[in-house]
């Protein structure tokens, strides 16, 4: 199967990042274990004389899409990483200028931003071309397709994926004496936490700059509270093992987050505190591979906190339990599913009608 990977950016970086172990697999969203398993999973490589001008996303995309055009007699299905990666491909579908199906991977279609004004009518044009849209959730899944007056058939859920190789625990790390709280985006909900946090502990968050001046402004005078950024996923990994506890706090939003920090921490063995919301619970079941608490709820949260630093081998349990339930959502599952769906579109008789046949493996 001849799959051809785009991104909103130019990936470059993050393949060469994989391929000298320093980030894991789940960055290239199955493309590494679809090459393991034989397919030929392909990415748009950037000349060296554009590298100024495509450096600009929109750009970037533009230049991903014509060259899938120049490239489609030699690919069976395109797998575009982001809605937004995938508008230019749509638009020239709807030209008749592309015949390859399109797989779009919806990170973001139920944000507000999307579903009103212009935004939403731009979505409902260009989605309407693609072969199948992937959502994260079930509860994107039943959304959707409604939304935006797509056929249901052609929604599908493949859950966020996460490497068990890159997360398997390293021998010997000391327990810190911080607690750990990870993740960017608006979905997150930092606030809460710091209202439930014990003053007594010290706590640490990795995020981006936008929640950086949220957990300022939310910081109580004197509370040990370290707010990092753009740290190497390599170091977090060593974090994450370190903490005593890793804590999830998510808003409770119409599009999914979060959902990487619980599984990195579920193959760590590692417990971790995440929130009860609509784009999270199908990545977790409650008292088994993770500890629930309530979105928004502070004295739930903090509840939750205090009775696991207070008593961690009440929970052992669950850091026992992890590894093995989150399997399913491992990088080499979300390959399999990928090529499930391509493999359908491209034995479809719309979807191959004046094209050249799949490769088969």
């Amino acid at each position: 199967m001849r799959i051809l990977f785009m991104f909103v950016v130019d990936w470059s970086k993050e393949f060469a990042d994989y391929e000298r172990g320093a980030v894991p697999s789940h960055r290239l969203f199955g493309y590494a274990e679809l090459k393991k398993l034989g397919h030929k999973p392909s990415i748009v490589q950037r000349p060296g004389w554009l590298r100024q001008l495509l450096s600009r996303p929109i750009l970037w995309r533009i230049y991903q899409a014509l060259v899938a055009v120049w490239r489609q007699r030699n690919v069976d299905a395109i797998f575009a990483i982001n809605e937004a990666a995938a508008v230019p491909p749509l638009i020239l579908k709807r030209l008749g200028l592309l015949q390859t199906p399109v797989i779009v991977f919806n990170t973001a279609l139920m944000h507000p931003r999307n579903r009103s004004g212009l935004r939403k009518l731009m979505w409902k044009w260009t989605l309407g071309a693609a072969e199948a849209v992937v959502s994260q959730t079930e509860m994107e899944l039943a959304t959707v397709w409604k939304e935006f007056g797509l056929q249901e058939e052609r929604q599908h859920l493949m859950h966020m994926l996460v490497d068990m190789d890159f997360f398997q625990p390293e021998p010997d790390v000391p327990l810190g004496d911080y607690c750990l709280a990870v993740g960017t985006n608006e979905a997150k909900d930092f606030p809460t936490l710091m209202k439930a946090f014990p003053k007594n502990e010290k706590l640490i968050i990795v995020t981006d700059p936008y929640n950086a001046a949220i957990v300022e402004k939310a910081r109580e005078p004197g509370m040990p509270v370290e707010v990092l950024q753009a740290i190497p996923i390599t170091r977090i990994k060593r974090m994450y093992q370190e903490a005593k506890l890793t804590i999830n706090p998510l808003t409770d939003t119409p599009y999914g987050s979060g959902h990487t920090v619980v599984l990195e921490n579920m193959v760590l063995g590692k417990p971790v505190i995440a929130t009860r919301v609509g784009g999270m619970i199908d990545y977790f079941e409650e008292g088994v591979s993770a500890i629930g608490y309530t979105a928004g709820d502070v004295e739930d949260l903090r509840q939750k906190i205090s009775s696991y630093l207070e008593n961690p081998a009440q929970f052992a349990h669950i850091g026992r339990q992890s590894p093995d339930w989150v399997r399913k959502f491992s990088s080499n599952e979300f390959a399999l599913a990928l090529l499930r769906i391509a493999t359908s579109l491209c034995t479809h008789p719309k979807a191959v009608k004046g094209r050249a046949a799949c490769v088969e493996h």
